[in-house]
């Protein structure tokens, strides 16, 4: 007897739900792919590639090995594309013997996201267990199939649904039965949400009352600069005493305090300075990642692991390094910096602006092998944000940023005024209360 004919169960399960999805409006077209775990053998079964769900049946079915090799099936029919990635669930995770793979619209909105999915009702905080969000590649690379496998293993073992970035949804368990009703499940509650969101009043940072948090250090002559930097100095130009009216005089490096750096800072003539900054990238909807770090630790891709990161965000991290704001510690020692790769994943996902509570971009050592962070920023347009103060107070949450500096033609940085405009929900309540 044939393994297929040795598995009539299974087969039969795989193809009773491979229709159910298609029912089910959780994949159209010739999307998807399931597959199963063959009882008593290192083989699997799949679907083939270019066979709707709708239309899967026992006949086109293969059988294939932990290699991905077909032992049984129509001649000429291959494995889904997406075959590798099965093969390393099974691999990281023994107890699985079932896997959905499926593009349901409400789910997939949240994977274009980046977001998992809200667990906003009873039963979904109660039985939709969420693995980490798997991060976007090609469909059927290597890429995927170890991006997948990664997710999969760093998860709770009882995980059971899992988001694609941009591809739609894993669900995995013992059975068909038991992956399939996960399925539903987070698509159905995947529905609630954004519909709730839709109906919702605007989640728009600036609507309603609001509060202000001033993330911009003290000027004055105990700021701390970049050691090679000139100091801070205030001197009267005109004395009260003397005229009845005071005019300051200052003295300072643009990288004085809190600032933003332009791409001509470190790539010279030819690269926007401050003045060609457009306002819209200089302000907006901004997330703030607190991720603390020890002398020496950089920020990595990994620090935006469940980053609810959106395109045209602007993203702010939290170090706790303004702990040495206005004391010489502030330049001394290894601070944090952003790692190349991470801002080219920033890059990737459409953010406009980056920055943080760190003396700089790039740590000590980054700058001396050449500024890499401020590079590849820079080349991207993007404003870089430094040795800002008070993240405490906005770590963890959205809110509106607005960090503007002097008009100042060929500047390579300027001081800035930041500040974080966020819901005051106190007045908000008071107002609802007195409504």
């Amino acid at each position: 007897m044939s393994i297929l004919g040795a598995c009539g169960t299974v087969a039969g399960e795989l193809v009773r739900f491979s229709r159910l999805c298609y029912d089910r409006h959780l994949v159209g077209a010739a999307g998807g792919n399931l597959s199963a775990r063959i009882p008593g053998s290192d083989a699997f079964l799949v679907t083939a590639t270019g066979v709707s769900l709708r239309d899967v049946a026992l006949e086109n079915l293969l059988v294939i090995d932990s290699s991905g090799k077909v032992l049984e099936g129509p001649e000429g029919a291959r494995p889904s594309k997406e075959t590798s990635f099965h093969l390393a669930i099974y691999e990281v995770r023994p107890d699985v013997s079932a896997i959905i793979h499926v593009h349901p619209t409400y789910a997939t909105v949240f994977a274009v996201q980046r977001r998992l999915i809200p667990a906003i009702t009873i039963s979904a905080q109660l039985k939709l267990k969420q693995g980490k969000l798997i991060a976007a590649a090609a469909p059927g690379s290597a890429e995927l199939r170890d991006r997948v496998a990664e997710s999969v293993k760093a998860s709770p073992p009882d995980t059971s649904i899992f988001l694609l970035t941009s591809h739609g949804m894993l669900a995995v368990g013992r059975t068909f039965s038991e992956a399939f009703d996960c399925a539903e499940l987070a698509e159905d509650t995947a529905k609630i949400a954004c519909l709730a969101e839709m109906s919702a009043p605007s989640r728009h940072p600036l609507a309603g009352p609001m509060r202000v948090v001033d993330l911009t250090a003290l000027l004055n002559e105990r700021i701390q600069c970049y050691p090679t930097d000139p100091p801070f100095a205030k001197s009267w130009h005109v004395d009260f005493a003397e005229h009845g009216v005071y005019v300051s005089k200052l003295q300072m490096g643009a990288h004085s305090g809190t600032h933003v750096d332009a791409p001509l800072h470190f790539l010279g003539g030819g690269f926007p300075d401050v003045a060609e900054f457009s306002l819209q990238k200089l302000l907006g909807v901004t997330i703030c990642l607190q991720r603390l770090k020890n002398p020496g630790e950089d920020l990595t891709v990994a620090d935006l692991e469940g980053a609810d990161i959106l395109p045209g965000d602007i993203v702010l991290f939290h170090t706790g390094w303004d702990l040495r704001a206005g004391s010489p510690a502030f330049f001394e020692g290894e601070w944090p910096g952003l790692q190349p790769a991470l801002v080219e994943e920033l890059i990737r996902r459409g953010v406009k602006a980056v920055g943080g509570d760190i003396a700089s971009a790039d740590s000590p050592a980054a700058i001396a092998a050449g500024a890499p962070a401020h590079k590849l920023a820079g080349r991207a347009g993007m404003p870089i944000f430094e040795a800002l103060v008070n993240l405490d107070q906005v770590a963890g949450r959205r809110f509106f940023f607005m960090g503007l500096p002097l008009k100042l033609e060929g500047g390579e940085a300027s001081p800035i005024r930041a500040v974080a405009l966020l819901p005051d929900l106190d007045s908000a309540i008071n107002s609802s209360l007195k409504g």
